[in-house]
């Protein structure tokens, strides 16, 4: 067991030193997945990490892969997270090819799949199959250029105004067993509204 656990943890600071050398001004807390709820298509979880660890609503949790989701609720030893599954979750993101933005949240349908949607993408862009997704970093609650995943596919909205692309999330989010928080980062806001879960980041 002791061999197991030091085996994970070595795992973990490898993929935290090489993020930390990425990005010198995130403040990361390592945790553990310790509980899921059987109930929630969207996937949400628990880990072993809460206030008396300087873990705070809104923290973005992540992999080395990419962004998982963001810490709703937090207990002094333990924190619920929302994925980017979930349609509670919004955050604001742009295409790294196209340099396209728009929203991307969860939803019903599409979470059944292991996918989230990217919407209000201006009708004329040039979006593909295949091209990566970042975080734009606009409202402070999400760094700039976390990697969220790839398009999945692109369909014309109901209106054809705009479009709406499924997106294939980087990290294994269904099966995570270990993550990072980050406490801290540059142009990081105070603000958190539950009924947004973006600390009010708008389109």
């Amino acid at each position: 067991i002791d061999y197991e656990q030091t085996k994970r943890e070595n795992e973990q600071f490898r993929e935290f030193l090489g993020l930390k050398e990425t990005n010198p001004d995130y403040e990361f807390e390592p945790a553990t997945v310790i509980g899921r709820d059987s109930t929630n298509r969207f996937y949400s979880f628990t880990i072993d990490k809460g206030s008396i660890n300087g873990v705070e609503p809104a923290d973005p949790v992540i992999t080395a892969d990419g962004l998982v989701g963001i810490v709703w609720e937090v207990g002094l030893t333990y924190s619920h997270v929302r994925t980017i599954l979930d349609i509670s979750v919004e955050a604001g993101v742009y295409d790294i090819s196209t340099r396209d933005s728009g929203i991307i949240t969860g939803d019903i349908s599409l979470s059944a799949e292991g996918l989230c949607k990217l919407k209000y993408l201006p009708r004329e862009s040039g979006i593909a199959s295949g091209n990566l997704i970042v975080t734009s970093g606009i409202g402070g609650v999400f760094p700039k250029d976390l990697v969220v995943g790839t398009v999945n596919s692109i369909e014309v909205d109901s209106g054809g105004l705009s479009l709406t692309a499924k997106i294939s999330p980087a990290a294994d989010i269904e099966n995570v067993t270990d993550v990072l928080i980050i406490k801290s980062f540059n142009g990081q806001s105070e603000g958190f509204s539950e009924s947004s879960g973006e600390g009010g980041e708008t389109e």
